[in-house]
Formats: C-alpha cells, sequence, structure tokens
C-alpha cells in the first residue's frame, strides 16, 4: 500500500498563493468529480490553469460511444502491428465523436488538489477533487457508434440527449484549453525554467485518449496518417513534459500490477470514496488512472535505493524512459 497524499486546499477563484501547503494539508475524506457542460467550462478551465503550477501532471481518461471499426476477420486486435493498430484507432477516432473528458491533477509525488467542504457543498470534510467534461458532439441518432457500447453508457448514467443539448462542444473546448490551460503553462516553463515544469500527460491503456486529444485540439480534423506523425503532433500539441500510460508502465514494473484498471488502482492503494457516489466513468477513472501512474513513477525511483554506491544517491527516475511508450502501440 502506498500512502495517501496530501495537497492544497484552493478555493475556486482564490489565489495559488493564499493556498495551504501539502504539509499543512489534512488527509482527504473522498472524491469530488466535478461535472463540467458548456454552461461552466470556462470558469473550470480557468481553475484547472491556476492548479497547474503546483499540480503540472493531468491524468485523464475519455469515454466515446465504442468502436465502429475492427481487425481484419481472423485476427485480434492484440495481434495487429503497431502501424495496423494505429489505423484501426485512426479509423474509430476519426469517425465517432467523443462524449467525455475527465482529468485529475497531481503533483510528481501523487498530491491533488484537496478542497474543504464550504467549496464542494458536501458532508463536511476535505475531498479530493476531479473534472469531468461532457461534449455535445455526439447524436446517437446521427453519428456512427456501437449499439452494446451506447446501451453500457446508458445503464450507467449517461443522457445522451442531455449531453447533447447541455455539453460544451469539443471545438470551444479546445479552444479554451489552448489559450486558458495550454499556452500559459508553455509559457511558463519557457520563461520561469528550470523553476517552472512543463506539463506531464498520463493516461491508462491510453491509445484513444491521446487520439482523442489530438483530435479535439487539431480543431476536429482527421488524425496524421502515421503513428510517427502522429506522436509528433501530439508533443507539438502537448508540450515537452511527456507523456505516459500508466498500463504500459504497471505491465512492465515487475510488481505483476495487471488487469483492468480498477483492479491495478485498487491493488496499488485503493481508491477514494466518490462523493456523491456515481459510476465509474471518465472522472473517477481518471482519478484511477492517477493512482497507477504515480504508484508506477514512485516504484521505479525507488528501485535505485538498493543499488551500490554511489548509485543509490543519486536520484534517477527511471520511470522517465517510459515516455512516448503508449499500450497498444509498442
Amino acid at each position: 500500500m502506498f500512502p495517501e497524499p496530501y495537497g492544497i486546499l484552493p478555493h475556486n477563484g482564490e489565489a495559488a498563493g493564499n493556498a495551504m501547503t501539502a504539509a499543512a494539508g489534512p488527509p482527504a475524506t473522498g472524491l469530488e468529480v466535478r461535472h463540467v457542460t458548456a454552461a461552466n467550462y470556462e470558469a473550470e478551465l480557468d481553475a484547472i490553469s491556476a492548479l497547474l503550477p503546483h499540480f503540472p501532471i493531468i491524468v485523464f481518461d475519455t469515454e466515446y460511444p465504442g468502436t465502429v471499426h475492427r481487425p481484419p476477420p481472423g485476427r485480434r486486435e492484440c495481434d495487429l502491428t503497431p502501424p495496423e493498430r494505429y489505423a484501426l484507432i485512426k479509423a474509430n477516432v476519426d469517425e465517432v465523436p467523443i462524449l467525455q473528458l475527465g482529468i485529475t491533477l497531481c503533483d510528481a509525488d501523487g498530491n491533488l488538489p484537496i478542497f474543504s467542504s464550504s467549496s464542494t457543498g458536501g458532508a463536511a470534510g476535505y475531498y479530493e477533487r476531479a473534472w469531468v467534461f461532457t461534449f455535445s458532439d455526439f447524436d446517437v441518432r446521427r453519428d456512427a457508434h456501437a449499439p452494446e457500447s451506447v446501451a453500457f453508457l446508458r445503464t450507467h448514467g449517461v443522457d445522451f440527449d442531455a449531453a447533447r443539448a447541455q455539453g460544451v462542444s469539443s471545438a470551444a473546448f479546445a479552444a479554451r484549453f489552448a489559450g486558458a490551460v495550454l499556452a500559459p503553462a508553455r509559457i511558463a516553463a519557457t520563461v520561469l525554467a528550470p523553476a517552472a515544469r512543463p506539463v506531464t500527460w498520463a493516461a491508462y491503456s491510453g491509445a484513444y485518449d491521446f487520439a482523442y486529444m489530438v483530435k479535439m485540439l487539431c480543431g476536429g480534423r482527421p488524425l496524421p496518417g502515421t503513428w510517427h506523425e502522429f506522436m509528433a503532433r501530439a508533443r507539438e500539441l502537448l508540450g515537452s513534459g511527456g507523456m505516459f500510460d500508466a498500463k504500459y508502465m504497471a505491465e512492465h514494473s515487475g510488481l505483476l500490477a495487471t488487469g483492468g484498471l480498477r483492479c491495478v488502482a485498487a491493488r496499488l492503494g485503493g481508491l477514494p470514496t466518490l462523493v456523491p457516489e456515481q459510476p465509474f466513468l471518465a472522472g473517477p477513472k481518471s482519478r484511477a488512472a492517477c493512482r497507477v501512474y504515480t504508484a508506477m513513477r514512485r516504484h521505479f525511483r525507488e528501485l535505485y535505493l538498493g543499488l551500490p554506491l554511489p548509485w543509490h544517491l543519486v536520484f534517477h527516475d527511471h520511470g522517465a524512459c517510459f515516455d512516448g511508450l503508449i499500450d497498444g502501440f509498442h
């Protein structure tokens, strides 16, 4: 079990300088997921931007209405070569709109922003926070989708008509995200370097997650033709802080940390209580992916503690070598 980290306690609109430090923070009593639509996406992206200097790791997860392209007959997806796998993902992401984006922020030690109950509206206590953005792009009556995936999402509380009416368009989200979140982070990393840390990105089994993020930030245009072109575009858009897949890291950790996201996250320290209780979709899944990612980074750092002198005295983040290795492509 890894220790539960602490965070800071900002309020929306509160200056970061007035926030309590991690050392002074109390433990969180649960996880609050902020639901974001067209009505509040600008304010929530501004809040995320204000938190990024303290929590420069974005762990994210996506929900989409299934896949409509399959591997060739007689072949499984896991049997495809990396170029074939990318071509399959590209075909699906180009054609099928995104439904949800979950975001969790953390720092290099796994600390999350923690808010008091006065800002969450929940029971007395302190809560970690994640975000889930609902998009309006998908029309279940018109757009390509997998019927079984739509049925699954409906049973887990997704209201497709409400999302269509109240969600934010992916184009509006991407424009605001690029301007309010990515641009200030890139400027800070350039002007204040090395004091400012570039934004790091992480997901769990993240091929589709990174593909949808790149598609949105490219204005909904089709993904690049090849995997290598895709990675170059992703690094151009997402910055120099690194792209990590927590599932790939876990499978190569030697900890036998394999399986589904919820199972692996529970094995590596457990998951916080959702306040209020809700389905395990993009928002809570981004928090679970954050648990796995930070546990893996900590694991690979600690590998060097048992080495002979002088290696155990030198900080070496072996986890950094997983930058760009996305599950399913490698």
